[in-house]
């Protein structure tokens, strides 16, 4: 495990619309993409405000569910997640030493993945589901866990191969979470519900 450190944009520690289940969600800061109409405008900039190792991180998620008692997988977003690959690999790997299951999006295809260096491959490798391609404003669309026609859901495993017949459904999910600090949207709204100030 290297120590090289994840910059990260937000944790939320259980969300039921960002893949299947119970998942903490982790958004990591930095994306070299810049597609139009993204939902994550502020996770765009690589900076290091928060940065965590990713024991530091395995151990962020182990207290803020409880030793994952709340969860049953984890799913990176962003910014960019491929960005980060190596760390989140060394990351991911811990969660699922503790059975956590691993999801993933990304801006590149699995086929752009799949043609990078080793760090990607490595962060692919423990992947359960990889949800792939650019958000295109042009395809907008309803389906689970995903904005535009592009992007497809891959199943890198068996596990969560009982979700295949219904992956097109059109299925428009979201979560509104209160806090004493802010007002947190995630999932995918429909963009009108969203007024940027």
């Amino acid at each position: 495990m290297n120590n090289h450190l994840i910059d990260i944009a937000q944790i939320v520690a259980v969300s039921e619309v960002n893949g299947p289940g119970k998942r903490a969600v982790i958004w990591v800061q930095g994306c070299h993409k810049r597609c139009p109409g993204c939902w994550n405008q502020d996770y765009l900039e690589f900076s290091s405000v928060w940065q965590l190792t990713a024991q530091n991180l395995f151990d962020t998620v182990k207290q803020m569910t409880a030793d994952f008692v709340a969860i049953e997988g984890i799913t990176f977003s962003g910014g960019e997640p491929f960005a980060q690959a190596e760390t989140l690999a060394d990351a991911a790997a811990l969660f699922k030493e503790n059975d956590l299951t691993i999801m993933s999006y990304s801006g590149y295809t699995l086929e752009e993945i799949q043609r990078k260096d080793k760090s990607q491959s490595k962060l692919l490798a423990v992947l359960d589901i990889l949800v792939d391609g650019e958000y295109v404003k042009e395809q907008h669309c309803d389906r689970l866990w995903r904005s535009s026609l592009n992007q497809k859901v891959h199943f890198l495993s068996d596990h969560y191969k009982s979700y295949e017949d219904s992956i097109n459904a059109d299925v428009r999910e979201y979560e509104v979470v209160l806090s004493a600090n802010e007002t947190r949207i995630t999932g995918f709204p429909k963009a009108e519900l969203i007024t940027k100030s």
